[in-house]
């Protein structure tokens, strides 16, 4: 090394995942599944399979102890997370084994989001503005640059061609053709979004900080969404019976039985827990990733449960 010269960086260290007996009470970021299986992944590196619609759990090896935050199962066999410092796995069976795939080597980025519209088109969303694409099933990516550099916290399917991009600062943006262009919509609010439950109609209900939820029919005219709280409002699904429901403050889910226009609150058992994703299992229960682990509601309690 030259006289003068600054030394670089040194990049940070990773290594498996450490199998841990406790893994199971851990902070889970997001969870998918497909059929009776079911994956959560978070902290640490650490991957849980079910194959059992929820019931129980087992850890799975990773090669990573990064914290991931998104999980997404593109078919049987297929499995995509993405996580901190540009970390990206795969599984090609069924989450069995996971290996890492080249995208990006920067520390400071942080994927938020996986999704893939079929076999081969997926993307990968992130922090400061990062999207990427593929359009050969994984094998290569390419970034799309942007104009602007909001954190990308979930890019979502309608199923119809229509993908909603939704991150900081109030961003919504729609695209209608598979991410080959967007347009940024206005929902009234210039704080961050963290997800979206798309609409017929090109519509959707999106939420984010301070219990705010926005709903539009259209994409163009938003109705703010009153609720009693002023929660973070992290994740939410759509059950297969149309109801909608999002993770709220502690212990606490918000359900709504007429397609986002109002919600009410569902007490979680474990009233300490901090909900954060949910994925409906093949059997119709519902499995709620928390801060303490992994619960699971059976389909009776989202209705007997129910307070307003």
């Amino acid at each position: 090394m030259a006289k003068g010269e600054q030394p670089n960086p040194a990049k940070p260290v990773d290594g498996p995942a450490v199998m841990a007996r406790l893994a199971k009470r851990s902070v889970f970021n997001d969870i998918h599944g497909q059929a009776a299986s079911a994956i959560a992944v978070g902290e640490r590196g650490h991957i849980l399979l079910s194959v059992d619609h929820g019931n129980t759990w087992t850890q799975q090896p990773a090669p990573t102890r990064r914290t991931l935050n998104a999980v997404h199962w593109v078919d049987s066999r297929i499995v995509w997370s993405v996580g901190h410092q540009s970390v990206v796995l795969r599984s090609q069976d069924g989450g069995k084994t996971w290996n890492k795939i080249s995208v990006l080597d920067d520390p400071e980025t942080a994927f938020l989001d996986v999704l893939f519209v079929g076999s081969k088109k997926g993307f990968i969303v992130g922090s400061y503005g990062k999207l990427f694409s593929t359009s050969d099933s994984g094998e290569k990516w390419s970034e799309v640059a942007q104009d602007d550099d909001p954190h990308f916290y979930q890019i979502a399917s309608a199923g119809d061609g229509v993908l909603w991009l939704i991150g900081e600062f109030g961003t919504v943006w729609r695209s209608k053709d598979l991410g080959q262009a967007w347009e940024p919509l206005d929902a009234l609010y210039e704080g961050t979004f963290f997800g979206a439950l798309p609409l017929a109609k090109r519509g959707a209900v999106v939420f984010g900080l301070r219990g705010n939820i926005l709903r539009s029919e259209d994409g163009a005219v938003w109705q703010k969404i009153e609720t009693r709280t002023n929660a973070l409002l992290h994740g939410g699904t759509t059950l297969r019976d149309g109801r909608m429901v999002l993770t709220a403050g502690a212990g606490e889910l918000l359900l709504s039985e007429n397609s986002g226009q109002s919600f009410s609150v569902v007490p979680l058992p474990d009233k300490a827990a901090k909900p954060i994703s949910l994925w409906e299992a093949g059997d119709g229960g519902l499995l709620v990733t928390t801060d303490r682990g992994i619960i699971r509601l059976q389909p009776f309690d989202l209705a007997k449960g129910t307070e307003q």
